[in-house]
């Protein structure tokens, strides 16, 4: 299973390889090549009398992977939580799926093939049509297809798969990809990093490799062919970047990043309940983003300012049907309730685009991503809407609810979504059902068109949310998703930074709170930009607050303001990195060095690592 490294290879044909960032870190180790797919498959005629019986053999291969994924999913639970490892649901649905059962039976049937060889052609076809979807995260669904063949066909031949040990040292995982089953056979104690030619950023097992605390690349090109197994590579799970054989100064400059890293992780706990201000008292808001109510079970809300975004759609997704009111109204209580008093600002159902839901029947789309979505379906199916909105007013009475309108691009569909919220609170008041009068209704900020009618939107909202993932990616037009043009996405481009300040400026006149919800909020590099620009309210993965924290205790509001001066009269994106690399890094890395210093010794840690000193995020810009 193992790679092994001839006595004369060659140095790898190049020495600096890009890919995708899918798990933030830096990892230091060798390559370790890994094959993930079976070398051979039985081929064999069936004779008539014995299709029953071979269709027979299926019960227990099912049986067999059925209690295997139990098995890993119960085992990196109690590492994880429940919550993040409900992916394997999804491959737990395909297996005892009876289409998906029947095709196989009728393959096996109609050409009296073996049941590998079935299995083979009845996965190949579902991968090729999820394959050809415009959606990318349906064509990552291909791969837990791929995952589940790749189970079934090894329970029927009785493959002995071992877990991924290179000698008892550390290493680097490499393979064409990494699949949910492979996480079962990590040797957890030894892998420090998971490079893969194929993949993308959303793919249950890039997905696995973030809450893991694995750092990760995926989509790099032409690794497993450029690169031996045994070389000494960096990965840097920030920047997306594989440095093969580094030189002596790159590898020191990586260890100490790692060193200083170290020095966050043993300060962990004394900075989680210091206030999230600046040196000179400059006061910023730090909220969490949650998927659902099981992100409520470890989520330390004494510990942030509440919850600025609360992802609805999650709940819909992971249902065969919508789910009813009361279902709604449990769920959001139990999010009001758990904050007790601080905020919760609850998105309103934002699927379509890369969110599809499988129980309802949506237009298939040649660009999904700007088609049919967020608050444009909601509005056409203005029952889905109400029921919801219902259910946040009612759960509203137990705490400070906020309602969030994704996908907006004019006044009109504010005031339409606030003329539903009017009626629903006349009938709540007229049949004496509890609910908050004061609820606030605001709007996130995606589409670009928004920031240039501000201040139509302004006087009829509450507040402001800036969902930089997708402004970003239209601003830029890059599809974040797409391997070949990815590294063009980039937040510390000049330009978005200047749409960000403008947001900003604009919201301040006209006194309307404005905070930033989307991945840029939790990139601790960008933290003192974002308050020179004027935000005062930033909201992220709970994994990145210590971190978002102990920067913003690093600069004072004058530093951040000239900092972001001065990024906003760059050119170009090399120009912003340079500055953050500058001026940013090196303030970190001397607060982390100096124990001497007060505010040095109040450091947290934003990374979740499953042990002190590994699989870190800081990976420089």
């Amino acid at each position: 299973m193992l790679g092994t490294v001839p006595e004369n290879a060659l140095p790898p044909m190049a020495r600096k390889l890009k890919g995708i960032a899918a798990a933030p870190g830096i990892a230091i180790a060798r390559v370790v090549h890994f094959h993930t797919t079976l070398d051979q498959i039985p081929t064999w005629k069936v004779a008539d009398d014995c299709i029953d019986a071979e269709i027979g053999r299926l019960s227990g291969a099912i049986a067999a992977v059925t209690e295997s994924l139990l098995n890993l999913q119960k085992e990196l639970a109690e590492a994880l939580g429940k919550h993040d490892v409900r992916i394997y649901d999804a491959q737990l649905a395909i297996l005892h799926d009876k289409t998906f059962r029947k095709d196989v039976e009728d393959e096996v049937t109609e050409h009296k093939v073996n049941l590998e060889v079935a299995l083979q052609r009845v996965i190949a076809r579902y991968e090729a049509v999820f394959e050809a979807m415009e959606n990318a995260a349906m064509r990552e669904r291909a791969a837990d297809l791929r995952d589940i063949g790749r189970q079934l066909v090894g329970a029927l031949v009785a493959n002995d798969r071992q877990k991924y040990i290179a000698d008892g040292a550390d290493y680097l995982f490499a393979a064409d990809e990494f699949l949910p089953s492979d996480a079962g056979l990590l040797d957890r104690a030894h892998i420090q990093g998971i490079v893969t030619a194929h993949g993308g950023k959303y793919s249950h097992g890039a997905i696995l490799a973030r809450s893991l605390g694995i750092p990760a690349i995926v989509g790099v090109d032409g690794f497993m062919q450029e690169v031996s197994s045994g070389s000494l590579a960096i990965l840097d799970g920030d920047a997306g970047v594989v440095l093969v054989d580094p030189t002596a100064d790159e590898l020191a400059d990586y260890e100490r990043r790692l060193r200083d890293e170290r020095a966050v992780e043993s300060r962990i706990s004394e900075l989680r309940f210091q206030p999230s201000v600046t040196p000179d008292g400059t006061s910023v808001r730090l909220m969490a983003n949650v998927e659902g109510v099981q992100d409520l079970d470890n989520l330390e809300l004494d510990t942030m300012a509440g919850i600025g975004l609360f992802r609805t759609e999650f709940a819909f997704m992971e249902r065969r049907q919508f789910p009813t009111e009361e279902e709604q109204v449990a769920m959001y209580r139990r999010a009001v309730e758990s904050a007790d008093g601080k905020p919760v600002t609850f998105r309103t159902l934002d699927v379509g685009g890369d969110k599809p839901l499988g129980y309802f029947q949506m237009p298939g789309e040649r660009n999904p991503v700007l088609g049919w979505r967020g608050i444009r379906l909601c509005l056409d199916w203005p029952d889905i809407l109400y029921t919801q909105l219902r259910a946040i007013l009612r759960a509203s009475a137990l705490g400070h609810a906020r309602i969030l309108l994704p996908m907006i691009t004019t006044r009109s569909e504010v005031l339409r979504c606030r003329d539903v919220v009017d009626q629903l609170t006349l009938d709540l008041r007229a049949n004496n059902v509890p609910y908050d009068p004061r609820i606030e209704l605001g709007v996130m900020i995606e589409v670009p068109i928004l920031v240039h009618v501000l201040p139509e939107i302004l006087p009829i909202v509450d507040f402001l949310s800036v969902g930089t993932n997708d402004l970003v990616q239209y601003l830029l037009a890059v599809d974040r998703d797409n391997q070949r043009v990815a590294k063009m996405y980039d937040p510390f481009h000049p330009g978005v930074l200047r749409v960000l300040s403008q947001i900003a400026e604009v919201a301040r006149d006209a006194g309307k709170s404005v905070s930033i919800c989307g991945e840029v909020a939790g990139d601790h590099w960008f933290t003192p930009i974002l308050v020179g620009l004027g935000y005062r309210e930033l909201s992220m993965a709970p994994v990145f607050l210590p971190r978002v924290k102990l920067m913003l205790r690093s600069f004072s509001l004058e530093e951040c303001q000239d900092l972001a001066s001065r990024a906003l009269s760059m050119y170009s994106t090399a120009a912003v990195r340079t500055l953050v690399r500058d001026e940013i890094q090196p303030r970190w890395a001397a607060q982390l060095r100096n124990s001497d210093d007060s505010q040095a010794d109040e450091v947290g840690d934003a990374s979740g690592n499953r042990r002190s000193g590994d699989h870190v995020r800081d990976g420089g810009v």
